[in-house]
């Protein structure tokens, strides 16, 4: 059985949290420098990147803190005075932004932030694009044929998909307060009105059967025996239940898809100061970028990994982008998810 790395996060920050008074043992002679990186990206890759990383560098011990994306800049935030990590690898790029206005995260801009395309990095040096992660609808391909589901946003709101829609907690998850939010973007762009946008997200709160506290009750759901095919979700993390998973699942990128990047980014004032590096540096190399194109699906944001090096899907792949001003998305954001919550969901 494959070991798994990612700490639970009492046993993650003990070691940081042992310093108080002292060093707790970061500089005694013989012992590790420990790095704390709080992640979403789940315990697969995670594992992975660990365990390569270490290996590479004996003298580390790297502390992966899984959180759900939406907890980690509440988390890194709420830690401001005594930062207890050193490295958040993932999450909304909303997020990041709001995280680097402020003043949570130390700059940082390595060479190959300049083979990222424009808006995939921060023009002062706070966070840089890993991948980006094109939001889909996923389907269970048992339950339904490529051509019964919609190529749009729209066709979800049709009658036929009443109880048969299953959707993410959407506060506790990054991928879904992307996906709401630019669901609202899309029609205030279209109308003038955010209120279309509302009404949209009525019309989808009408068709959903319920709402899953975690992805892997989301997945359960979709597979059961019951009516429930459909979700809205993220595109590697659909071949990647497949492929290493069995799940029955595909999915399908509608027409103006959001395509949100994942970013890095060092926390200001970390423990481990200048030795996060090491693991940043590490983990946006194009040997793990290549590792994470075959083995988990991500893709690559910078354009200067080789095109046959990576997953022939990948090199096909064809999307319709939703044109969308992330900066401006980011102020709103915040407020049309909580009035998502306290119109919509509270009331059904």
């Amino acid at each position: 059985m494959r070991r798994i790395w990612v700490l639970p996060i009492a046993a993650a920050l003990a070691g940081v949290l042992a310093g108080c008074g002292g060093d707790g043992g970061r500089n005694a002679p013989g012992s590790k420098t420990p790095i704390v990186v709080y992640s979403p990206h789940g315990i697969e890759i995670e594992g992975a990147v660990k365990e390569a990383f270490e290996a590479a560098h004996p003298d580390i011990e790297l502390q992966i803190v899984d959180k759900p994306g939406a907890d980690i800049y509440r988390t890194v935030s709420a830690e401001r005075e005594q930062p207890r990590c050193d490295v958040w690898w993932g999450g909304s790029p909303a997020d990041f932004r709001r995280a680097e206005s402020e003043d949570l995260l130390a700059p940082y801009a390595p060479d190959w932030v300049k083979q990222l395309p424009a808006g995939a990095a921060s023009p002062t040096g706070g966070w840089a694009a890993m991948w980006i992660t094109p939001e889909v609808i996923l389907y269970n391909d048992e339950k339904l044929k490529r051509d019964e589901v919609p190529d749009t946003w729209d066709g979800l709101l049709d009658e036929r998909w009443k109880g048969r829609i299953v959707i993410r907690e959407v506060r506790a998850s990054a991928t879904m307060r992307t996906i709401f939010g630019a669901l609202v973007w899309r029609e205030w762009k279209r109308t003038g009105k955010e209120e279309d946008g509302f009404a949209f997200l009525r019309k989808l709160e009408a068709n959903t059967a319920r709402y899953a506290a975690d992805p892997n009750v989301l997945f359960k759901d979709l597979q059961g025996p019951g009516p429930i095919a459909l979700t809205l979700w993220n595109m590697p993390d659909v071949y990647l239940q497949r492929e290493q998973h069995g799940r029955p699942f595909a999915c399908v990128a509608p027409k103006q898809t959001p395509v949100p990047v994942e970013p890095i980014a060092l926390v200001k004032g970390g423990p481990a100061g200048e030795a996060a590096k090491k693991f940043y540096d590490f983990v946006t190399s194009p040997e793990q970028l290549v590792m994470h194109a075959k083995r988990f699906y991500r893709i690559p944001a910078r354009d200067d990994i080789p095109k046959e090096k990576l997953p022939e899907w990948m090199r096909e792949m064809k999307l319709e982008p939703l044109d969308l001003d992330w900066e401006t998305f980011t102020g709103k954001q915040d407020a049309w998810i909580e009035r998502w919550y306290r119109e919509i969901k509270a009331a059904e």
